[in-house]
């Protein structure tokens, strides 16, 4: 296994950022940098064994500081919303920072994608791995307690790129961690994804309101509803459709309830497939849900690697994660995390090729 260590520029307060390139040999590579301790590019082969790159990202670490929308990086202390941008935790109401709307998101307007990380390389026969950490101080964005992040990613000659959180805090506090890498398998940045097939493997999901705060009756079960993703769909007949949890995200941008029966059990969460270049890739996760977001706010003006512009709907994300609004959600699995626990996640990416429906050369 190979990594390549260089710099990929300072930012304005003098801090050297670092890219990590992790290449197995079998035509994969990830490439990785310290700010926001972000995946910026990813590249597999097709089924016709041509490389081309499958995520959204930028060339320079100033467009990474200026245009960034979570682009590949890791998102805390708080994946998706809180609503009210507070919650009560031990008789005490904490109050966020409100960046969306009335309500806090992503861990607010300086989130962990927004930090220089540390990191350094661990190397092995089979697999590779870059493990980055963060401190994020007691009161930071309103959340309490100082807590310490740690972040492997791990490239594999079984082309899975695994992450794996840890994270410890000195005071009870609420966490809820992910990666948010938009994807497009097509190899053609600036195409939709309209032609992707995708499954999702849950039985549930979190119905939202026009805010995207979940409603109070949620979970729903997604049988008979426009939500279903049991079975392979194309997401071009899923995202138009005229159906209210459509309308209100704008496309899909709802959390997914995995099984309930095994937690912490890292299992298959979805299936996202290219059927014209071949390329397939499958998620599993040890978190009860996942986010499945059709990239429903690109806007096909702003500028991003290689000079392409993105359409709405043109890539795709999958965030392994607890649900929105936990906090405030006794009936959700708890977001809570004390000093006598340690945090963790397990999320494995899969690149597969599927031979069987190549159309490319």
């Amino acid at each position: 296994m190979k990594v390549t260590i260089d710099s990929f520029g300072t930012t304005p307060s003098g801090e050297i950022v670092e890219r990590y390139i992790l290449d197995n040999d079998r035509g994969i590579t990830v490439e990785l940098i310290t700010f926001g301790a972000t995946i910026m590019k990813i590249s597999t082969p097709d089924c016709g064994g041509n490389i081309g790159d499958i995520t959204i990202g930028f060339d320079t670490l100033e467009e990474y500081l200026t245009k960034n929308h979570h682009f590949g990086s890791i998102v805390g202390r708080y994946a998706n919303r809180i609503e009210h941008a507070s919650f009560k935790l031990g008789g005490t109401t904490y109050h966020l920072d409100q960046n969306n709307g009335a309500n806090h998101i992503h861990g607010g307007s300086r989130g962990f994608d927004k930090y220089v990380w540390s990191a350094h390389v661990v190397e092995g026969k089979e697999s590779a791995s870059v493990i980055m950490q963060h401190i994020s101080p007691d009161g930071d964005m309103g959340f309490p307690g100082t807590l310490s992040v740690q972040v492997a990613y791990t490239l594999d000659r079984m082309d899975t790129l695994t992450i794996d959180y840890s994270a410890f805090t000195d005071a009870p506090t609420v966490l809820n961690l992910t990666n948010h890498t938009y994807f497009n398998l097509s190899g053609e940045l600036g195409s939709d994804i309209s032609d992707h097939v995708l499954t999702v493997h849950a039985d549930d999901y979190i119905p939202i309101k026009e805010n995207s705060i979940p409603t109070e009756e949620a979970p729903l079960p997604v049988e008979g509803s426009a939500m279903d993703l049991t079975m392979p769909t194309t997401i071009g007949d899923i995202i138009h459709k005229k159906e209210p949890q459509i309308l209100y995200a704008g496309g899909l941008d709802h959390t997914y309830v995995l099984s309930k029966s095994h937690d912490n059990i890292v299992r298959l969460a979805a299936m996202l497939t290219h059927p014209v270049s071949g390329r397939s890739l499958s998620i599993a996760t040890s978190e009860p849900g996942i986010q499945v977001y059709t990239a429903n706010n690109l806007d096909n003006i702003t500028t991003y690697r290689d000079n392409v512009h993105v359409p709405k709907h043109g890539a795709i994300a999958f965030e392994a994660q607890h649900f929105p609004n936990s906090p405030n959600r006794p009936d959700f699995p708890s977001t809570t995390l004390t000093p006598e626990h340690t945090y963790t996640q397990k999320t494995k990416y899969t690149f597969n090729k599927v031979i069987t429906s190549c159309n490319v050369k």
